[in-house]
């Protein structure tokens, strides 16, 4: 544990060496709190390459430490990665094998981030993590009033809300933080935009300033999914014995006829259009995908289509309920949200039905509950 001489809560911020996280740190330390930096580990580097976009490559680690250094804070490097194979990158190819679209930012954040990162931050002796999400945590002080900026001590129910900035919005990867220790984690860019984080990472002097924002899955590189899970070592036998859905099998319409073959179940995702490989003479989509039988059912457009659907492994980020209740859902990151009804089957099952028939809801991704811009929780689309 570390000696924190400040009298100051101590703050540890996960950074990732881009400028976000980065100017979280700085607008922590301005506030008075002690900061200390948490970069994690993902890879071995001596034998991975990652590129210059990825969050995750040794100069992210030394662009982490550089700011540190800039604001006096103390920069320590986790060894995360045995639990990153296990509980990212494992589930990401065993929900592929299974016929699904997995959302591994989701995964990240919940399992490492919010759960392994802040155990170990706690080891240190921190009384907060903060991240550089653009989101923001409120505190409702009682029943019917109105939800007030972040008050560290305030014994408030806290509420994990949309950031300012919509079109930076992350909490939609976020609804898998443990409910339990939601009061214990800051959002500083929750009420800023893009480009005033940059302006103030120049404003610091922060070489990350003008850095180039990591898009691509970060353990994939360049890769695409399919060169991914055909060259991973050790694929999950459970998920798909003999490891058929990587093989070549019939695509078929939704009659069951059989129109060509495609490489392989795992590769590909509902709604996909192209890499189809066959010809009909008006667009096709994935409308469906069997990994029991290594089929993938294409259809047109009006085929994916739904008004409802069913999601499991649902995390709660209030009082979990028992009755239906209504929400505006997403069910992709760019997903406008739209009105649904929610019921709760289980405590962690739920059934969802829409007031708008939705294109393409796809299983492996996301769903998540809102009531305004507060995150009432998610759950894994099935």
């Amino acid at each position: 544990m570390m000696e924190n001489l400040t009298g100051q809560p101590m703050v540890a911020v996960a950074m990732s060496g881009g400028v976000d996280s980065s100017v979280a740190a700085c607008l922590l330390a301005e506030q008075g709190y002690s900061v200390v930096g948490l970069t994690m580990k993902l890879f071995c580097y001596g034998e991975e390459s990652h590129s210059d976009r990825s969050c995750c490559n040794l100069q992210a680690v030394a662009d982490a430490r550089a700011v540190c250094d800039t604001l006096g804070a103390p920069h320590y490097v986790i060894d995360s990665q045995e639990v990153f194979k296990r509980e990212v990158i494992d589930c990401f190819v065993s929900s592929y094998l299974q016929g699904r679209t997995p959302n591994p930012c989701v995964e990240c954040n919940s399992r490492l981030k919010f759960s392994f990162l802040w155990n170990m931050a706690r080891k240190l002796g921190a009384d907060f993590l903060a991240t550089g999400h653009y989101a923001r945590l409120l505190r409702l002080s009682a029943p019917g009033t109105a939800v007030a900026p972040q008050a560290l001590d305030s014994p408030a129910v806290p509420r994990l809300a949309r950031g300012t900035d919509p079109d930076k919005d992350q909490t939609y990867f976020l609804w898998g933080i443990p409910r339990p220790t939601l009061a214990r984690f800051m959002f500083p860019l929750g009420e800023f935009r893009k480009a005033e984080v940059r302006a103030l990472a120049k404003k610091h002097g922060l070489a990350v300033s003008e850095k180039v924002e990591s898009q691509e899955v970060c353990f994939m590189d360049s890769a695409s999914v399919e060169d991914f899970i055909r060259g991973y070592k050790n694929l999950p036998e459970e998920s798909d014995p003999g490891h058929s859905n990587t093989q070549p099998g019939p695509l078929v319409d939704r009659e069951g006829n059989i129109l060509g073959n495609h490489r392989g179940a795992a590769f590909y995702t509902v709604g996909q259009r192209k890499g189809l490989g066959v010809a009909l003479g008006r667009p096709a989509y994935v409308t469906g995908i069997d990994p029991q039988t290594n089929t993938v059912v294409i259809g047109d457009k009006a085929d994916l289509l739904s008004d409802s659907l069913s999601a499991a492994k649902v995390n709660y980020l209030v009082e979990p309920p028992v009755e239906p209740f209504q929400a505006q859902v997403k069910i992709r990151y760019r997903h406008k949200a739209v009105p649904a009804r929610v019921y709760p089957e289980t405590r962690e099952r739920v059934r969802v039905v829409l007031e708008q028939p939705q294109h393409a809801i796809t299983p492996g991704q996301s769903v998540v509950f809102y009531d305004n811009d507060v995150v009432l929780g998610g759950g894994v689309i099935e």
